[in-house]
């Protein structure tokens, strides 16, 4: 009798490796879709030097490029660029996390994110840009693209979909502008996989192409410069399923997010790089472990300063790790 072939649940997705293009010790910046915070999460937690999203979450290219710029050009923000919305300030730049009660608070908010993230642009290594939609929102005043409506009437915006070569022909210009401005980095496209079904099923679908067809294309024309990591379609072919979807059936569950930084460090980690990373999650976790009788216990006591240890030997194995800043504090926590 013909042995049958065993059945597959997925297709999977063929990824180029590109070994070592991700490292500790080379500066990170992520930008974009909230899916930059959560893979980028991960990373921080990994103890790469990074920062993840200065503007707060950005959804579509075009906000995305006029962030760049700005962290390019280092320009704070003064009171003339905050709006004011009942007793709220907030930017038409900047995520609603930036907003508060007062312009003064909103303004240093604003301008202290710039100031870090510009700085660590001019170092940056590794860009990593998650593109979530393709549909931009301008001021029906003055045609300004805006990055957060910030739940103000509809009437004052209008909705439009970009088209690939308006993305292509944003993105060949700030790309000319990186290379002169940080010469080191190279940038890596990705595309959310998060659905946009305020837009609808075909209107997203109209979105995630016009966004797929627009990275190929710069990465192509800039093939030394850009990668491409298919986020997008690792949920859509090699997860194509409803479990891996959170209560929402838009965004990715917690285990898709984690099985895509799991691609991502196949992709670009070394097995050096893979092999600390993942100590220093298992060194987060313990981090964050507080026992239910108290930190003073002996119990705690012989775990923190087996953490402590374990932090030691890390920096040892990887010079650009430094976990000073969390052992002082451990220390804090068990000797109160």
């Amino acid at each position: 009798m013909q042995k049958q072939a065993a059945m597959k649940w997925s297709t999977p997705i063929t990824i180029e490796e590109k070994k070592g293009y991700l490292q500790h010790g080379s500066p990170m910046l992520l930008m974009g879709s909230c899916f930059a915070d959560n893979v980028g999460e991960y990373l921080r937690k990994a103890k790469f030097e990074i920062e993840i999203n200065p503007f707060g979450t950005l959804y579509n290219p075009e906000s995305i490029a006029n962030a760049l710029d700005r962290l390019i050009s280092g320009r704070e923000y003064r009171p003339e660029d905050l709006q004011r919305s009942g007793k709220i300030w907030y930017s038409y730049h900047h995520h609603g996390k930036f907003s508060s009660t007062s312009a003064e608070q909103t303004l240093r908010n604003i301008n202290n994110s710039l100031e870090r993230a510009s700085a660590m642009l001019k170092r940056c290594e590794r860009l990593i840009l998650t593109f979530g939609t393709a549909y931009v929102y301008r001021l029906a005043s003055t045609g300004e693209t805006v990055a957060n409506c910030h739940k103000q009437p509809a009437y004052l915006f209008e909705r439009t979909l970009l088209s690939v070569d308006e993305i292509v022909t944003r993105w060949e210009k700030l790309l000319q502008r990186l290379a002169i401005h940080a010469p080191q980095c190279k940038i890596v496209f990705t595309i959310s996989p998060i659905r946009h079904m305020s837009d609808g099923a075909h209107n997203n679908q109209l979105s995630k192409s016009t966004l797929l067809l627009a990275a190929d294309r710069l990465c192509k024309s800039h093939s030394e410069l850009c990668d491409y990591f298919p986020a997008y379609e690792i949920v859509l072919d090699e997860l194509r399923d409803y479990r891996f979807y959170a209560d929402d059936m838009a965004h990715p569950s917690p285990q898709a997010v984690a099985y895509i930084y799991e691609k991502l460090c196949d992709t670009y980690f070394t097995d050096h790089t893979r092999d600390i990373a993942e100590l220093c999650l298992k060194i987060d976790r313990g981090l964050h472990h507080r026992p239910l009788a108290g930190t003073d216990n002996e119990g705690y006591q012989q775990f923190a300063q087996k953490l402590i240890t374990q932090m030691r030997q890390t920096e040892q194995k990887e010079k650009n790790i430094d976990y000073n800043k969390e052992i002082e504090e451990l220390k804090q926590l068990i000797s109160q």
